[in-house]
């Protein structure tokens, strides 16, 4: 479910990676070179993880651009997070947006070994 995208389809604006760091963790990458974390909003509704952003107003009007080819437009990210899956923080270093999430099923829903007799 995380990586079925709910944004349009014809956009890839803000590129991001989703990477499994074990069996129960997982991080979303996204990159966002230009943005400060004032400008960023993460939200988690309804199994929803929404990330939006756009640049601050003084960026925006910054006219001493002679070629400006980093892109600071704004944008509307939603995945679906599959049950159980939890956002547990963000972060923003350097650029990249790093969203934490963690996998927390019950007992009752994890794989159980069946020994044949």
């Amino acid at each position: 479910e995380l990586d079925r995208v709910r944004s349009l389809p014809t956009t890839n604006y803000p590129p991001y990676n989703i990477k499994k760091i074990d069996d129960s963790k997982y991080q979303l990458e996204i990159a966002l070179a230009g943005f400060s974390k004032e400008d960023i909003d993460v939200q988690v509704k309804d199994n929803t993880l929404t990330i939006s952003g756009k640049a601050s107003d003084d960026k925006e009007k910054d006219n001493s651009f002679v070629y400006k080819g980093i892109a600071q437009r704004a944008f509307k990210r939603e995945w679906t997070l599959m049950d159980y899956l939890k956002v547990i923080d963000a972060k923003f270093n350097n650029g990249v947006l790093i969203v934490d999430m963690e996998l927390n099923l019950p007992e009752e829903e994890k794989p159980k070994k069946i020994e044949i007799k």
